[in-house]
């Protein structure tokens, strides 16, 4: 379902626009850092942003098969941010993820393309977040997903800014922020408010006095009844149970390269009984059955006193 995205206000969005280039390139420029911290935490090898280059679009977005197009919706926006990827400088960031020295020859794998939208939808969520925190509004409830629609996506003009991106080990390349004009607007007057406030903070002159407190006495509280500790408040609260039959590790190059039909071995032998957990934890040991058609857990030990 395409969303309806509200659009410009004409000659005001652009001459907001046109006045505020800097501090809207300063925001620009956070937003860029906080996607290199990201990809640098995700790679773990020095990832370094240039200086943006602005413009302002009247173009619709178009989704080629080159790039990668993520849109990061945060509420207090009342627009998404939008930003444009290299497909191919994604993919190689994703071969150096798993180990790999960063080179991507032929066509991408259906397991890297899945992790490449996934490392897409984190920048643009971290990204937007950045913005957020700079004009002093709620990231909360932020949603960021690689946009497979161009009816999705809010609608021109954009102010455009290009983003050159150093990674050590790969070709230099850039990546793209698109902001609506509605949005420009909206985080330009929600900066100068708020450098506004923090300049001149409001004084309110309040007269001390000394606190008075009534005379008080502890409150007696009666035992309850035996079987009457209020259990049945909790009683109904639903609970996650979760049989694991064991578990594996393996690095993440081999689990991107699982294919059907691939075989791993777990660390139980066939003998031991599964671990029964409750919210995350330990309670009890069983073996597998099978009752009507269905498996079940047949308790063996309650309580495991290895609780690992």
């Amino acid at each position: 379902m395409r969303r309806a995205w509200p659009r410009s206000s004409g000659q005001r969005s652009r001459q907001i626009v046109a006045d505020s280039n800097p501090q809207l390139k300063a925001l620009a420029i956070a937003m860029s850092r906080t996607g290199a911290e990201a990809l640098n935490a995700l790679l773990d090898r020095p990832v370094r942003v240039g200086d943006p280059l602005v413009n302002e679009s009247s173009d619709s977005i178009l989704l080629e098969p080159e790039r990668v197009v993520a849109a990061a919706e945060v509420p207090a926006f009342g627009s998404a941010l939008v930003l444009r990827f290299s497909k191919l400088d994604l993919a190689r960031c994703v071969d150096m993820m798993v180990g790999g020295s960063g080179e991507v020859q032929g066509e991408i794998p259906a397991m890297q393309l899945s992790i490449v939208s996934e490392t897409a939808g984190q920048l643009a969520s971290a990204m937007a977040g950045a913005l957020a925190d700079e004009v002093g509004l709620s990231a909360e409830g932020t949603k960021a997903a690689v946009v497979e629609d161009a009816g999705a996506l809010p609608p021109p003009p954009y102010l455009s800014f290009t983003i050159p991106l150093e990674i050590e080990g790969l070709a230099a390349s850039a990546f793209s922020i698109d902001i609506p004009v509605v949005l420009a607007n909206r985080v330009t007057e929600q900066a100068t408010s708020r450098f506004q406030q923090q300049a001149s903070p409001q004084v309110r002159a309040v007269q001390a006095k000394p606190a008075e407190f009534a005379q008080m006495s502890p409150t007696r509280v009666g035992a309850p009844a035996p079987g009457s500790a209020n259990l049945d408040l909790v009683h109904d609260i639903p609970l996650q149970i979760s049989a694991v039959l064991g578990r594996a590790r393996m690095p993440l190059r081999e689990v991107v390269s699982l294919q059907p039909g691939n075989v791993f071995e777990l660390e139980k032998s066939n003998a031991e009984p599964i671990d029964l957990y409750v919210n995350n934890i330990l309670i009890a040991r069983g073996e597998v059955v099978v009752v009507d058609d269905k498996f079940a857990v047949k308790i063996s030990e309650l309580n495991p006193s290895d609780r690992t």
